[in-house]
C-alpha cells in the first residue's frame, strides 16, 4: 500500500513537472511570436499574432513594415555605411511605427469603413518602403569612394522626403476628422519644435 501511494505521488509529480514545462514552452514561445510580430524590435505592436502569416490585406501591410524597417536598420548598421544612415533609419522606424498602429486600427473596422482607409494607408506603406529601399542604396554608395560634385545626394533627398511624411501625419488626421472617426491617433501628437538635421560632410 505504502508502495503504491509512493508511486501516485511520483506520478502526480511527474505530471505536474510536465505541466509547469508545457506552459513555460507555451509561454516563450508565444513571447518569441509577439517580438517576431513587432514593425520595430523595440517597440511593442498592437497587432495581433495571427498577422505573423495572415492572408488579408491588413496583415500584408503590417508585415511589409515589418519588412521595410528591418531592411532599413541592417542598411544603416552595415560597417563602413554612412553614419548619419543611422538616424534617417530611426526616423523612418518611428514613422513606421506609427502608420503600424494605424494599419492595426483599420484592420479592425468592418470591411465596408475598412476598405478606403487600408488604400489610403497603403500609400504610406509604399512611401516607407521607397524610403528603405534608399536608405539600402545610399549605404552601399556610402562604402564606395565618392567624387564631391556639390549635387543633392541620396542622404539629401532622404531626409527631405522624411519631412514630407511629417506633414502626410497631418493630413491622414484631418481626413480622419471629415470622415467622422473619433479615436485617438500616433498621428496627432503634437510633433516637437523642428531642429536642424545633420547635412552631409558635416
Amino acid at each position: 500500500m505504502d508502495a503504491l501511494l509512493t508511486l501516485l505521488l511520483i506520478l502526480l509529480g511527474l505530471g505536474v513537472a510536465t505541466a509547469m514545462v508545457l506552459a513555460i514552452t507555451f509561454l516563450l514561445g508565444a513571447r518569441a511570436l509577439n517580438r517576431r510580430n513587432r514593425v520595430s524590435p523595440d517597440a511593442p505592436s498592437p497587432a495581433p499574432a495571427s498577422w505573423v502569416g495572415a492572408p488579408s490585406a491588413a496583415p500584408r501591410m503590417h508585415r511589409r513594415l515589418r519588412t521595410a524597417v528591418a531592411a532599413a536598420r541592417a542598411a544603416a548598421t552595415a560597417p563602413d555605411a554612412n553614419p548619419q544612415l543611422v538616424d534617417v533609419a530611426q526616423d523612418l522606424e518611428a514613422e513606421a511605427v506609427a502608420l503600424d498602429a494605424h494599419v492595426v486600427a483599420a484592420g479592425r473596422m468592418p470591411a465596408k469603413a475598412r476598405r478606403p482607409h487600408l488604400k489610403t494607408l497603403d500609400q504610406h506603406v509604399k512611401t516607407i518602403e521607397r524610403l528603405a529601399s534608399q536608405v539600402s542604396l545610399e549605404s552601399a554608395q556610402s562604402q564606395a569612394p565618392r567624387a564631391a560634385t556639390g549635387g543633392r545626394t541620396a542622404l539629401d533627398q532622404l531626409a527631405e522626403q522624411l519631412d514630407t511624411m511629417e506633414e502626410a501625419r497631418l493630413e491622414v488626421t484631418r481626413i480622419e476628422a471629415e470622415a467622422g472617426i473619433d479615436r485617438v491617433s500616433p498621428f496627432a501628437v503634437t510633433d516637437p519644435p523642428d531642429t536642424p538635421r545633420p547635412q552631409p560632410g558635416a
